[in-house]
């Protein structure tokens, strides 16, 4: 398949910029904004390909990063949904749907299953291991 030139430059993903997404995740932010076809594709997808669109993900955290949303309010899942997107069709495009379909309609086989740490619990990491934000300017 041949990608675009941005989404082949968010495939390298963002220095020390780390997401962590589990498969049945992937699949449920596309389901959620009405890319059923995709979301089937993304349980059967291998984890090269899982780990790809977690390096596309990171890149369009970025806030200042042009998604085609319609609306002014990008979540996480909007940026799994549009990454997942980007990769399987080798281009970045507006997703089927803004708004979120309802939870009560939410097929079994996309319920989202969290990734786990080699112990079992949940892996709870999520981002970058340094924030800018917890920085402090020292003075003097």
């Amino acid at each position: 398949m041949r990608r675009s030139h941005d989404v082949r430059l968010a495939m390298r993903g963002v220095p020390r910029l780390y997401v962590v997404r589990s498969r049945s995740q992937v699949a449920h932010s596309l389901w959620l904004f009405g890319e059923d076809d995709l979301a089937d594709k993304a349980l059967a997808m291998s984890e090269d390909d899982l780990f790809a669109i977690c390096r596309i993900a990171a890149v369009y955290r970025n806030p200042n990063y042009p998604v085609p949303a319609a609306g002014p309010n990008v979540s996480i899942d909007h940026v799994d949904a549009f990454a997942a997107v980007a990769f399987f069709e080798g281009r970045l495009r507006p997703l089927r749907q803004y708004r979120r379909k309802p939870k009560k309609d939410l097929p079994e086989r996309f319920a989202p299953q969290y990734p786990t740490r080699g112990d079992g619990e949940p892996h709870t990491y999520y981002g970058s291991k340094r924030h800018w934000w917890s920085r402090r300017r020292r003075n003097g």
